[in-house]
């Protein structure tokens, strides 16, 4: 059976344009107010694995503290402040996502925001984030800071070996389709400590 390389490769290069970064989403000065937060007034969860029936904590899968942040259910007034803060800056992403690939009939919210912890060692193999018990159709990571090593986002590249890395940097949100299409990890943090937010829209 012949293959027609260049085919292929279009292919590919049009199922990676959906992977959309967006720089510069928040002023400098709340970036480094909420890395304060992070740092100094969190307290942190082990990260559970779900979509297999049942959430678990299993760390040879997935290392990381989170947070998760509501804008309703927390007492923390400044839990609810940037829960609610985050939930406005990634629809407004959410809707430039949307508008860059002209969907017009497509409409859908924000079903959870966590800050994520990883600290050296951590990590998170290759996974989707769709699935039966946790549907979801958009994928989001926004970086915190990058003074630390390893702890790459990868996204694996759909009929190929390679690996798409995204860099880490600092007021960066990066935007995916959250179906089986996108496999993504984060690779163990060799040193230092990698501050993310993470959400997701249905």
């Amino acid at each position: 059976m012949e293959v027609n390389l260049k085919k292929t490769v279009l292919e590919m290069d049009k199922l990676n344009s959906y992977i959309r970064i967006f720089d510069d989403v928040l002023p400098k000065d709340t970036l480094k107010t909420f890395r304060k937060i992070c740092e100094e007034h969190v307290d942190y969860d082990c990260g559970e694995i779900v979509g297999t029936g049942k959430q678990k904590i299993d760390l040879e899968v997935r290392n990381v503290k989170l947070k998760s942040l509501s804008n309703i259910y927390d007492k923390s007034f400044t839990t609810v402040h940037w829960a609610s803060f985050f939930l406005f800056k990634f629809k407004e992403n959410i809707n430039r996502y949307i508008k860059d690939f002209n969907m017009t009939n497509f409409d859908c919210s924000v079903i959870d925001i966590q800050i994520l912890k990883y600290e050296k060692g951590g990590h998170y193999k290759f996974h989707t984030d769709h699935g039966a018990t946790t549907p979801r159709t958009l994928s989001l990571i926004y970086f915190v800071n990058d003074d630390f090593e390893g702890g790459n986002l990868n996204f694996k590249l759909v009929g190929s070996e390679g690996e798409m890395v995204i860099e880490n940097k600092p007021n960066r949100l990066v935007i995916w389709p959250s179906n089986f299409m996108y496999p993504h990890r984060v690779t163990p943090v060799e040193s230092g400590t990698r501050y993310s937010v993470v959400a997701w829209a249905l």
